[in-house]
Protein backbone atom coordinates (compact mmCIF):
# COMPACT_ATOMS: atom_id res chain seq x y z
CA UNK A 1 0.00 0.00 0.00
CA UNK A 2 1.49 3.32 -0.90
CA UNK A 3 1.43 6.20 1.77
CA UNK A 4 -1.53 8.52 0.09
CA UNK A 5 -3.41 5.02 -0.52
CA UNK A 6 -2.92 4.28 3.01
CA UNK A 7 -3.91 7.94 4.51
CA UNK A 8 -7.23 7.83 2.16
CA UNK A 9 -8.04 4.44 3.95
CA UNK A 10 -7.58 5.29 7.77
CA UNK A 11 -9.50 8.64 6.81
CA UNK A 12 -11.92 6.65 4.88
CA UNK A 13 -12.73 3.90 7.98
CA UNK A 14 -12.36 7.33 10.56
CA UNK A 15 -15.43 8.73 8.47
CA UNK A 16 -17.39 5.75 8.30
CA UNK A 17 -17.05 5.50 12.32
CA UNK A 18 -18.36 8.71 12.94
CA UNK A 19 -21.18 7.94 10.33
CA UNK A 20 -22.36 4.69 11.68
CA UNK A 21 -23.36 6.06 14.98
CA UNK A 22 -25.53 8.86 13.45
CA UNK A 23 -27.42 6.69 10.70
CA UNK A 24 -28.19 4.29 13.61
CA UNK A 25 -29.56 7.31 15.70
CA UNK A 26 -31.20 8.65 12.63
CA UNK A 27 -33.10 5.04 12.08
CA UNK A 28 -33.84 5.17 15.33
CA UNK A 29 -35.56 8.30 15.31
CA UNK A 30 -37.52 7.12 11.75
CA UNK A 31 -38.57 3.92 13.37
CA UNK A 32 -40.19 5.81 16.97
CA UNK A 33 -41.55 8.05 14.77
CA UNK A 34 -43.28 5.42 12.87
CA UNK A 35 -44.04 4.12 16.01
CA UNK A 36 -45.62 7.29 17.20
CA UNK A 37 -47.98 7.58 14.12
CA UNK A 38 -49.13 3.92 14.34
CA UNK A 39 -49.93 4.73 17.76
CA UNK A 40 -51.95 7.75 17.16
CA UNK A 41 -53.82 6.20 14.41
CA UNK A 42 -55.31 3.24 16.32
CA UNK A 43 -56.50 5.47 18.90
CA UNK A 44 -60.49 4.31 19.24
CA UNK A 45 -63.06 6.96 17.69
CA UNK A 46 -64.58 9.47 20.38
CA UNK A 47 -67.83 8.81 21.56
CA UNK A 48 -69.32 11.95 19.30
CA UNK A 49 -67.71 9.70 16.38
CA UNK A 50 -68.98 6.59 17.50
CA UNK A 51 -72.41 7.98 17.71
CA UNK A 52 -72.06 9.73 14.59
CA UNK A 53 -70.79 6.17 12.88
CA UNK A 54 -73.61 4.45 14.39
CA UNK A 55 -76.23 6.78 13.54
CA UNK A 56 -74.84 7.47 9.78
CA UNK A 57 -74.65 2.75 9.41
CA UNK A 58 -78.11 3.27 9.95
CA UNK A 59 -79.27 5.48 7.72
CA UNK A 60 -76.69 4.43 5.19
CA UNK A 61 -78.88 0.74 5.20
CA UNK A 62 -82.10 2.80 5.28
CA UNK A 63 -80.90 4.79 2.62
CA UNK A 64 -78.59 2.67 0.85
CA UNK A 65 -75.87 5.19 0.72
CA UNK A 66 -72.51 4.76 -1.45
CA UNK A 67 -69.26 5.10 -0.20
CA UNK A 68 -68.95 8.35 -1.32
CA UNK A 69 -72.28 9.72 0.36
CA UNK A 70 -71.18 8.39 3.88
CA UNK A 71 -67.92 10.06 3.58
CA UNK A 72 -70.02 13.05 2.90
CA UNK A 73 -72.35 12.94 5.78
CA UNK A 74 -70.57 11.89 8.20
CA UNK A 75 -68.62 15.46 8.70
CA UNK A 76 -72.22 16.86 8.73
CA UNK A 77 -73.65 14.46 11.41
CA UNK A 78 -70.66 14.48 13.87
CA UNK A 79 -70.98 18.39 13.64
CA UNK A 80 -75.06 18.31 14.32
CA UNK A 81 -74.68 15.66 16.82
CA UNK A 82 -71.86 17.74 19.15
CA UNK A 83 -74.89 20.90 18.10
CA UNK A 84 -77.73 18.97 19.36
CA UNK A 85 -75.96 17.54 22.38
CA UNK A 86 -74.61 21.39 23.42
CA UNK A 87 -78.30 22.50 23.30
CA UNK A 88 -79.63 19.45 24.91
CA UNK A 89 -77.13 20.10 27.80
CA UNK A 90 -77.66 23.68 28.14
CA UNK A 91 -79.40 24.63 31.21
CA UNK A 92 -80.02 28.25 30.50
CA UNK A 93 -82.78 27.65 27.96
CA UNK A 94 -86.39 26.51 28.59
CA UNK A 95 -88.26 24.21 27.12
CA UNK A 96 -89.48 26.03 23.64
CA UNK A 97 -85.88 27.73 23.18
CA UNK A 98 -84.57 24.78 22.91
CA UNK A 99 -86.50 23.03 20.96
CA UNK A 100 -86.22 25.74 18.55
CA UNK A 101 -83.01 25.52 18.27
CA UNK A 102 -82.68 21.87 17.78
CA UNK A 103 -85.39 22.02 14.74
CA UNK A 104 -82.77 24.99 13.45
CA UNK A 105 -80.15 22.63 13.87
CA UNK A 106 -82.11 19.62 12.01
CA UNK A 107 -82.59 22.06 9.22
CA UNK A 108 -79.11 23.25 8.70
CA UNK A 109 -78.32 19.63 8.42
CA UNK A 110 -81.20 18.74 5.67
CA UNK A 111 -79.85 21.70 3.80
CA UNK A 112 -76.64 20.33 3.71
CA UNK A 113 -77.14 16.72 3.20
CA UNK A 114 -79.80 17.55 0.46
CA UNK A 115 -77.16 18.22 -2.36
CA UNK A 116 -75.56 14.75 -1.70
CA UNK A 117 -78.14 12.78 -1.70
CA UNK A 118 -80.36 11.59 -4.74
CA UNK A 119 -84.07 12.60 -5.01
CA UNK A 120 -84.84 9.01 -3.85
CA UNK A 121 -82.42 8.69 -0.89
CA UNK A 122 -83.77 13.08 0.59
CA UNK A 123 -87.42 11.98 0.15
CA UNK A 124 -86.76 9.20 2.54
CA UNK A 125 -84.35 10.69 4.52
CA UNK A 126 -87.13 13.36 4.77
CA UNK A 127 -89.66 10.64 6.60
CA UNK A 128 -86.71 9.61 8.77
CA UNK A 129 -86.04 13.00 10.19
CA UNK A 130 -89.40 13.21 10.77
CA UNK A 131 -89.91 10.38 12.79
CA UNK A 132 -86.86 11.26 14.63
CA UNK A 133 -88.67 15.08 15.20
CA UNK A 134 -91.86 13.45 16.57
CA UNK A 135 -90.13 11.11 19.16
CA UNK A 136 -88.18 13.90 20.45
CA UNK A 137 -91.01 15.80 20.79
CA UNK A 138 -92.78 12.71 22.81
CA UNK A 139 -89.71 12.57 24.88
CA UNK A 140 -89.68 16.57 25.71
CA UNK A 141 -93.20 16.42 26.74
CA UNK A 142 -92.48 13.37 29.15
CA UNK A 143 -90.14 15.52 30.54
CA UNK A 144 -87.25 13.06 29.38
CA UNK A 145 -84.58 16.25 27.64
Amino acid sequence: MTPRFRANHVFHEESMKLQKPTLMLLLSVLVMQLFAQFAVAQEPPSPEKQEAIAKLEKLSSELQLTPQQKKQMLPIMMEEGKKMKAIKSNTTLGPLEKAMQLKQVGTDMDTKVQPILNPQQYQKFQQIRQQEREQMIQKMRSGQM
